[in-house]
Parts: C-alpha cells; structure tokens; sequence
C-alpha cells in the first residue's frame, strides 16, 4: 500500500526566511552596539594613559569607520583611529615606534616651564608657535649664517631654539625653550586591540540577547 503525501512548505520557507533575517538584522545591530561600547571603551583609555590637551580632537580620531548592514551585505562593524588625518601619532602608540621631524633632521620638543610650554597640560602658546615667530635668515659680516625671530629669539643647529631675556646690555642671558631631538622614541601606550578585544567579548553576547529580544516583539 502506498500513501501519497504533499506537503506546503510555503509556510515553512517563510518562516525560515523571517528568522534568517531576524538573525541577519539582530546580529547587525548587536555588532554596532558592541563597537559603540568599544569607542567609548577606547576614548576612556585615553584619558588613563595621556595628558590630554585637546581631548575633542582625539576622541574624534577615534570612529567606527564601517556600521553592520545586512541591507549592504556588510557583515561587520569597524572601530579605528582615523586614517585620514594627517601628522597624528596616536596609532604610532599601539605598537611604539619613532616621531619622525616634517622637516629637517630633528623635532623641536617645548620645554615644559618654559614661555612655549608654561606647564605640561597646556598646549604651544601661539605667540611661541613657529609660524607666530617667523624666523628669518641673517648673515653676519663674517659670513655666518642666523636665524633670528620674533620675541628676540634666536637658532642653534644642534641644540634648539633660545630666547634672550634681560637688558640688552651686560644683563642679557639666553633661554632655551625649543630643544632639538632626534626620532624620539614613543612607547606602546595605548593598547588599542587588546581594548576592543576585552570590550567586544563582554558586549555581544549581551548585545545580541537585547536585539534577538526587541525582533521577537
């Protein structure tokens, strides 16, 4: 005997495709929780590891440069220091590496202290930025090359910037305010994946319980 059976599995296949996108859009939207989480995460360790001057700025660098999107068939979200800026040096903190001079063979680093830097929290004064003092070129009557600037400043080659304080008699001295380094070494500070990594395995599970939730309703 045999018994013939038909089944519709309309229904069947709807269901099926409903739940792969309840899983599609609910794991999107646990993955973009989670790298919110993870830059928040991340502008926090900033504060605990640098003196921030300009904090705006920074946590700026810090963006989720890719949402999940089932609609565009993007699997995943991303967190990153923004690639587009140029002259940042925070990425070179993750791994350490050497600040290397825009120009010239070595970096003028502000003494902190000094009319540049009156203390470590602040930023250059702009009255003492190079482009506010516009050095120029002189050449003495022996030939010899200066440069001399605004606020009575002066170069050494090899050493850095001086400024001259006092009368400008007897009384006179020089200050140095700008020292020249060579590649100063930054060290690995910021431990950026290892951040995501920590914040990531703590969020999305959580993330992707609250999502499947709020598609179930």
């Amino acid at each position: 005997m045999q018994i013939k059976v038909q089944i519709d599995t309309k229904a069947l296949k709807a269901r099926t495709e409903r739940e792969a996108k309840r899983l599609a859009f609910s794991t999107a939207q646990a993955l973009n929780e989670t790298a919110k989480e993870i830059q928040t995460a991340e502008r926090v360790n900033l504060d605990r590891k640098f003196t921030v001057r300009k904090a705006g700025f920074l946590y700026r660098l810090i963006k989720i440069t890719a949402f999940a999107s089932p609609r565009k068939g993007r699997p995943f979200a991303e967190v990153a220091i923004d690639p587009t800026k140029k002259r940042v040096l925070l990425g070179i903190f993750e791994k350490g590496g050497e600040k290397a001079p825009t120009k010239g063979k070595s970096l003028a680093v502000p003494l902190t202290g000094g009319p540049a830097r009156p203390s470590f929290r602040q930023s250059v004064q702009e009255e003492f930025t190079f482009r506010k003092l516009r050095f120029r070129r002189h050449r003495t009557k022996t030939g010899k090359v200066q440069w001399k600037g605004e606020k009575r400043t002066f170069i050494i080659p090899g050493l850095g910037v001086l400024q001259r304080v006092g009368s400008k008699a007897k009384n006179s001295v020089a200050r140095l305010i700008y020292a020249f380094r060579r590649r100063p070494r930054l060290k690995a500070l910021l431990n950026f994946t290892e951040i995501a990594a920590r914040t990531f395995n703590r969020e999305f599970s959580h993330q992707f319980r609250k999502a499947m939730g709020r598609a179930k309703k």
